[in-house]
């Protein structure tokens, strides 16, 4: 298997994750599943920010490779961790902290219990977000080394974990 194939099967284990969320979210409810879905717009947004942080780092790095300078690459790995759980971070702050004005002013006026919903969820992804952010900074760093099956076997763990996560928090503890 390559690099390609690699990349394309990480691809379609991201996609069928969120499949099997929407899937499983909806034996919930009507509520549940709209509450899913308006978060889940802010945080498309969010992990597109992630991605494309990820894919400077990979650059970064591949120039830092391409010039045989190991150090280079590890300082400027080092900087573009530090700097990815910084920004993470405070996005996270603010998702977690601001969810409730920042979900009423994007959404408006939902019905009540898609708002509580939301709020949740909203909660739950973003004290996510800096492991999504170091996840993807890390995926781009093995991607810049060849290493791509590495991300791909990764993807397939978190998916796992994923569906497991799922099972429990919605089944077994409601």
């Amino acid at each position: 298997m390559d690099a390609a194939d690699s990349l394309i099967i990480e691809q379609m284990l991201n996609s069928l994750m969120g499949m099997v969320d929407t899937l499983m979210v909806s034996r919930v409810g009507a509520e549940a599943i709209s509450a899913v879905s308006l978060v889940d717009s802010i945080n498309n947004l969010v992990l597109q920010v992630f991605a494309a942080m990820a894919a400077g780092a990979a650059i970064i790095c591949s120039q830092y490779l391409g010039r045989k300078d190991e150090k280079g690459c590890n300082d400027a790995a080092k900087q573009i961790v530090l700097t990815v759980v910084v920004i993470s971070s405070v996005i996270m702050i603010i998702g977690v902290g601001f969810r409730k004005p920042l979900l009423h002013l994007i959404f408006g006026s939902v019905e009540e219990a898609v708002m509580t919903n939301a709020q949740m969820y909203f909660l739950i992804t973003a004290l996510s977000y800096p492991f999504i952010a170091l996840f993807q900074a890390g995926a781009a760093f093995y991607r810049a080394c060849g290493n791509s099956k590495f991300t791909m076997k990764t993807a397939l763990i978190a998916n796992v974990a994923n569906i497991v996560g799922n099972t429990l928090f919605i089944f077994v503890l409601q």
